[in-house]
């Protein structure tokens, strides 16, 4: 099932917004070069919202509370910490942002 999200031109390069789909979390990152990720909104190691996290090497995100590092291509923790999240399919079209869940 597809979730609008909102329109691209409302969302801009470099933001982050989030999506409840039932009891899923979920949080679209729109990365500067353009990319969007969709990723399940918590860390693995105790639920700290990823979606207030820093972008980092252009398409990782660190969880502001421990540090953690989870590539938004993927959803698998950097090491040398292990675990893994969530990751939904993200597309463009007639210009609103969906995601697939």
């Amino acid at each position: 099932m597809w979730f609008e999200l909102c329109n691209l031109d409302q969302f801009p390069a470099g933001a982050v917004r989030t999506l409840s789909a039932g009891e899923v979390a979920i949080a679209v990152f729109h990365l500067a070069d353009g990319r969007l990720y969709a990723i399940e909104n918590r860390c693995p190691h105790r639920g700290a919202l990823l979606s207030r996290g820093l972008i980092y090497d252009s398409d990782k995100v660190a969880c502001l509370d421990h540090g953690w590092s989870i590539r938004l291509a993927d959803g698998v923790v950097e090491l040398p910490e292990r675990g893994c999240v969530r990751t939904f399919a993200v597309r463009v079209d007639q210009g609103v942002v969906k995601v697939q869940v």
